[in-house]
């Protein structure tokens, strides 16, 4: 009992750090974000995919290092992390023009509101990346 709260506490702390990470990317992305779409009038879409593929190399030295302390850098894992961050992508776009276009939300509020939604399941797929041997 007392190794699987230990096991579970370190899955908890683990997770902590994961959004610690993807807050602060999250909130330096949106500020990228915001300057391309607003300052330098892109495309929402496009501003989007700008700043996500930046998000994605830093999310994942940034999460190997500091969430699940590995310095075990690969190829492999590079690119199957960029697998899961394909998938984030794909899932949080579809919410974002889902929101823009069905619901009528702000371009600038939706890319807020769509990790709420794949932060879970990136969280898992990635720790089973990076801790993978």
């Amino acid at each position: 009992m007392i190794n699987k709260l230990k096991f579970l506490e370190g899955k908890v702390k683990e997770y902590i750090k994961f959004n610690i990470i993807g807050i602060s990317n999250f909130t330096i992305s949106q500020v990228f974000y915001i300057t391309l779409f607003k300052i330098f009038k892109l495309n929402y879409i496009i501003a989007y995919t700008i700043t996500s593929i930046l998000s994605i190399l830093a999310s994942y030295f940034l999460n190997s290092k500091f969430t699940f302390k590995s310095d075990n850098y690969s190829t492999k894992k590079f690119s199957l992390s960029v697998l899961v961050y394909i998938f984030e992508y794909i899932l949080n776009m579809g919410i974002i023009i889902f929101l823009v276009n069905i619901l009528g939300i702000n371009e600038i509020i939706s890319p807020l509101i769509a990790p709420v939604f794949s932060t879970l399941p990136v969280f898992f797929l990635m720790r089973t990346i990076i801790k993978n041997k």
